[in-house]
């Protein structure tokens, strides 16, 4: 995860409301109906114990209005939400099972290490599977998913182009004699050979135009995956017109989108971006969670390497440290929640530690070491990824470094 998409969360303000609701459904098959006063009435306990706790009535109003927004639905599901001084910074709805019971806080800063293990929870198999995980990865869009994504689905006309923004671009490019001419046709038409020479240079044309959204799209959103379907040859020739570069983010899908006739078409269908299709989208699921997990391991051989090289670090006294120093290049935080706890400067999160010296106040906060230093770390610029628990990650905390001391 990008950790500079919270960054806001730490530039000030407080204290903080974290809240993550279980917003799963007990009865997979109930209605929208029961599924909305589940959630509702879990936040009500969340909100209860809230006030209790210190939190105003205006930072709670301001929760009041997410909660009644929120898509509520049957299956898994996970509301986080960060509030402060009457107005929410900060929401998302997630497709996956809490990994701990309900959390309500009201703390100096977020508790936020749990939305990185929520959204790390979209790459695996069982999160990647339901219903609305794809749209949850596209509203993340830029603000922290694991892996950006272009998907384009081109038939001999054109064809669209979806990505993990949010936005859709239609291609509908010159359409006459696309069709195939058959066997008996060609027998009675002289002048097949000119409509088939026609047709190739419309493919082509078309397949430019295909090739150059691909390519703006990619480039916008910093793309990692391009997941490309549709027909065989449209697919062929777009390829060979996509820039080198983006050759080793190509994944091609064996299938083609049903079609639905259209007013202006000649050959009256045409792929439409409205279409939804289960198979694209399991598809774009699987390479986006395919290229999370590369990514993931990736940065695992670079911390474990780097420990005997002192180009990582491990352990809440030297993962602070870094910290202090804005070191921190990888932050990574345990699946399970640390039981440390640290030190930590509410008004410059960066000065954290396991004594008050290292905070540079005399009013520091006391708080578990996961989130504080997941604030820290956005505030460095830095990426977070969550790995399973393990012995050798010292307090569940661990960091690849920008440089060595």
């Amino acid at each position: 995860m990008r950790l500079s998409t919270i960054r806001s969360l730490y530039s000030g303000g407080g204290p903080w409301a974290s809240v993550y609701l279980d917003a799963t459904v007990a009865n997979p098959t109930g209605t929208p109906q029961e599924a909305r006063h589940e959630l509702d009435l879990r936040w009500r306990e969340a909100r209860e114990w809230l006030g209790t706790h210190g939190a105003d009535e205006a930072t709670l109003q301001a929760i009041d209005e997410v909660v009644e927004e929120a898509p509520a639905h049957p299956g898994p599901g996970e509301l986080a939400v960060f509030a402060s001084g009457g107005s929410v910074a900060f929401s998302r709805s997630l497709p996956v099972a809490p990994r701990r019971p309900q959390l309500a806080a009201w703390s100096a800063l977020p508790h936020a290490a749990d939305l990185l293990r929520s959204i790390a929870a979209l790459a695996t198999s069982d999160a990647r599977d339901a219903p609305n995980a794809l749209t949850s990865l596209a509203e993340l869009g830029d603000t922290g998913e694991e892996i950006r994504w272009v998907r384009a689905d081109v038939d001999r006309t054109g064809g669209s182009v979806r990505s993990s923004d949010g936005a859709v671009v239609t291609v509908r490019g010159e359409d006459e004699f696309v069709t195939k001419v058959s066997t008996k046709q060609r027998d009675q038409m002289w002048s097949v050979p000119k409509y088939q020479h026609a047709a190739e240079e419309n493919w082509e044309r078309n397949s430019t135009d295909m090739a150059r959204v691909i390519g703006a799209a990619v480039e916008r959103t910093a793309a990692d995956v391009v997941v490309l379907a549709g027909d065989v040859r449209a697919r062929r020739l777009v390829l060979e017109r996509l820039p080198k570069v983006l050759a080793g983010r190509v994944v091609e899908v064996e299938h083609e989108t049903p079609v639905r006739p259209h007013p202006e078409s000649r050959v009256r269908s045409r792929r439409e971006p409205s279409v939804h299709d289960p198979v694209l989208d399991a598809a774009t699921r699987a390479a986006v969670g395919a290229a999370a997990e590369e990514r993931r391991s990736d940065a695992l051989d670079r911390f474990y390497n780097g420990l005997s090289s002192g180009d990582s670090v491990r352990g809440v006294e030297q993962v602070c440290a870094a910290a202090r120093d804005l070191r921190i290049d990888t932050l990574l935080i345990s699946h399970d929640p640390s039981a440390a706890q640290v030190w930590v400067n509410p008004l410059s999160p960066t000065l954290l530690g396991p004594s008050k010296t290292d905070t540079g106040t005399d009013s520091p906060a006391w708080e578990p070491a996961d989130d504080a230093l997941v604030g820290a770390a956005a505030l460095a610029g830095a990426e977070g990824i969550v790995v399973d628990s393990d012995a050798e990650l010292v307090d569940g905390v661990g960091a690849i470094l920008r440089y060595r001391l």
